[in-house]
């Protein structure tokens, strides 16, 4: 993932916190946009966002 990929995620990120939205659909618009599986666990090439704290809470 590149510094660019990684600023339009979070990018996307402040603009759907911002937008309200229960988790569900939350999980729908990332699963849509190939970051989530059907199981709701990151793809692959999104593991590294499991380092982000803000984004995972065991961290």
């Amino acid at each position: 993932m590149t510094d660019k990929d990684i600023q339009a995620l979070i990018n996307l990120a402040r603009k759907l916190r911002e937008e309200p939205r229960t988790k569900e659909e939350a999980i729908r618009s990332l699963q849509r946009a190939g970051i989530l599986d059907e199981n709701g666990k990151l793809h692959p090439e999104y593991k590294e966002l499991e380092q982000v704290p803000a984004l995972n809470p065991r961290n």
